[in-house]
C-alpha cells in the first residue's frame, strides 16, 4: 500500500505479525534486558550492535516526547517516557521504521529488517536509491500496465491498487516511492537536475494514471528550485488570496463560493525575488540554530513525515518579521497534523530570541501559502484542530494565499487520478 496517509491500522497489523519472524523471540528478550538503560544521560554500549541501534532510536523518541510534553511529569517529577515496557517499545520501533526515523514504508519485510537490522536495511535502500536512473523511471511507469514490472526498481518504489474514481469502471494500479524518506532523497537529487528536465519529468508522471503519485514529488522539487532561485527559473507564477471559511476546522480555499468567507484572514502574499540559500532545519534541535533573521534563506525541514508544511521563509523589515509557511501540493484538498503548530511555535520563539538579541521590537507574523499547479483546479487547505488554541504567546494564526505555478499545457487536464485524491 502507499505510505501516504500513515495508516495506523497497517502499523497495528505489522506489530501483530512481528512475532512471527524467526528473529523475534531472541530480539525481544535482549531488548527487554537493556530497556531500563533508557533515560540516562549517556547510553551505555552493549555487545549487541542491533540493540545499541534500537536503544538510540528509542532514546530519540524519549527526547522528542520531552519536547512535546515538557509539562507532563510522572510521580517522581520526571517527564513520562513514551514506552514503559517492551511491548510499547516494539510498537514504537515498528512505527518509526515505517514513518518517522528510517521511513522504510509499510512493506513487512522492510519494516522488520528496519527494526532488527537497521544499518543493513538503511544501506540497502541507500544503494537502491543511488543506483536509480531517473531517466528510466518514466519508461517503467509507461510500460508497467503491459509488462507488470520486469524492470521493477526494487527498494525504491511500491505498486498498490487504487480504487476507481468512476462507478462501474476497473480499479487501477498506482506507483509511488516506497517511503517518505526515499521520496525526500529523490527530491534532493532532483534539485540538481536542469529545470527543463524537471518539467518534462513532471509531465511524464502527471499524464500517466499509474505514476500520478510520483508527479507530486517532482513538483515539490520544481517549487524548491523556484523559490531558491528567486522566481528566476521557469514561467512567473501568480498569487491569489485564499479565502477562509468561518467554521472549525478552518479551511482556506481558492474558491470563495465554497464557504462563507472570513475576509479578515485572506491575504495576498508577495514573494521576494532575490535568490535564497537552501537551508535544512532539524526540528529536533531545540534552539533551531540554523534559523536566522536573514532574508536570503529558504528553509526545508529535515524531518517531515506527513508534514503540515514543506518549507518556510523568514522576511524581516523594521516593523515586522513575516514567517511564510509553504505547503507544496498537486492535490486539490490538503491538511496536516496538529504537530505542525508546535513547529511554527518553535520558529516564532527562535525569531523572538533573535529580535531580543538585536534589540528590535518588530512584531512576528505567520502567513500560510499553498503552492499548486496552475491547472484550473480549486484548491483547499484545511487547518488541523487547534487553530485557535495556544495563541496567547505564539499566535500562529495568519492569512492564506495560493501560488499557482504555470506548467506545460498538456498538464492542465485534470486526470481522474487527481480527482481521486482526498485530504493529503
Amino acid at each position: 500500500m502507499s505510505f501516504d496517509g500513515g495508516s495506523s491500522l497497517t502499523v497495528l497489523r505489522l506489530c501483530c505479525s512481528f512475532n512471527l519472524q524467526p528473529e523475534y523471540s531472541g530480539f525481544r528478550s535482549r531488548l527487554e534486558q537493556f530497556l531500563p538503560l533508557l533515560n540516562r544521560s549517556t547510553l551505555p554500549i552493549t555487545d549487541d550492535e542491533a540493540i545499541d541501534t534500537v536503544l538510540e532510536v528509542l532514546q530519540a523518541e524519549v527526547e522528542k516526547h520531552k519536547d512535546r510534553d515538557e509539562d507532563t511529569v510522572d510521580e517522581a517529577g520526571q517527564p513520562q517516557a513514551p514506552m514503559d515496557n517492551v511491548d510499547n517499545a516494539l510498537k514504537i520501533l515498528v512505527h518509526n521504521a515505517t514513518e518517522e526515523f528510517e521511513e522504510f514504508g509499510f512493506i513487512p519485510r522492510d519494516v522488520y529488517d528496519g527494526v532488527i537490522k537497521l544499518h543493513q536495511t538503511r544501506d540497502r535502500h541507500a544503494v537502491a536509491l543511488r543506483d536509480l536512473n531517473y531517466t528510466e523511471l518514466p519508461r517503467f511507469v509507461q510500460t508497467f500496465w503491459m509488462s507488470r514490472g520486469p524492470e521493477f526498481p526494487e527498494g525504491v518504489v511500491v505498486v498498490f491498487p487504487r480504487p476507481s474514481t468512476y462507478l462501474g469502471s476497473f480499479d487501477h494500479w498506482a506507483i509511488d516511492f516506497k517511503s517518505i524518506r526515499i521520496a525526500r532523497k529523490m527530491v534532493e537529487s532532483l534539485l540538481l537536475q536542469e529545470e527543463e528536465h524537471l518539467r518534462e519529468l513532471y509531465e511524464d508522471f502527471y499524464r500517466d494514471t499509474d505514476g500520478f503519485n510520483l508527479a507530486r514529488w517532482v513538483f515539490e522539487a520544481i517549487v524548491h528550485r523556484m523559490f531558491s532561485d528567486g522566481l528566476k527559473s521557469g514561467p512567473t507564477p501568480r498569487t491569489v488570496p485564499m479565502v477562509p471559511n468561518g467554521c472549525d476546522p478552518l479551511i482556506f480555499s481558492t474558491d470563495p463560493s465554497s464557504s462563507t468567507p472570513d475576509t479578515s484572514l485572506s491575504s495576498f502574499w508577495q514573494p521576494r525575488t532575490g535568490t535564497r540559500t537552501v537551508t535544512r532545519v532539524d526540528f529536533t534541535d531545540r534552539q533551531l540554530d540554523g534559523v536566522t533573521l536573514d532574508n536570503d534563506k529558504y528553509y526545508i525541514p529535515t524531518v517531515d513525515t506527513h508534514p503540515f508544511f514543506d518549507s518556510f521563509t523568514i522576511d524581516m523589515d523594521p516593523r515586522a518579521v513575516v514567517i511564510s509557511v509553504f505547503r507544496i501540493t498537486i492535490s486539490p484538498r490538503n491538511e496536516g497534523p496538529a504537530e505542525g503548530y508546535l513547529q511554527i511555535h518553535k520558529i516564532m520563539r527562535r525569531v523572538r530570541e533573535l529580535l531580543e538579541e538585536a534589540d528590535c521590537n518588530a512584531t512576528v507574523k505567520v502567513t500560510y501559502v499553498l503552492v499548486c499547479p496552475d491547472d484550473g483546479c480549486q484548491y483547499q487547505w484545511r487547518m488541523p484542530v487547534g487553530w485557535n488554541e495556544d495563541t496567547e504567546t505564539d499566535d500562529h494564526r495568519g492569512g492564506g494565499s495560493c501560488i499557482l505555478v504555470p506548467l506545460p499545457e498538456s498538464s492542465r487536464y485534470v486526470f481522474p487520478a487527481k480527482l481521486n485524491h482526498g485530504w493529503m
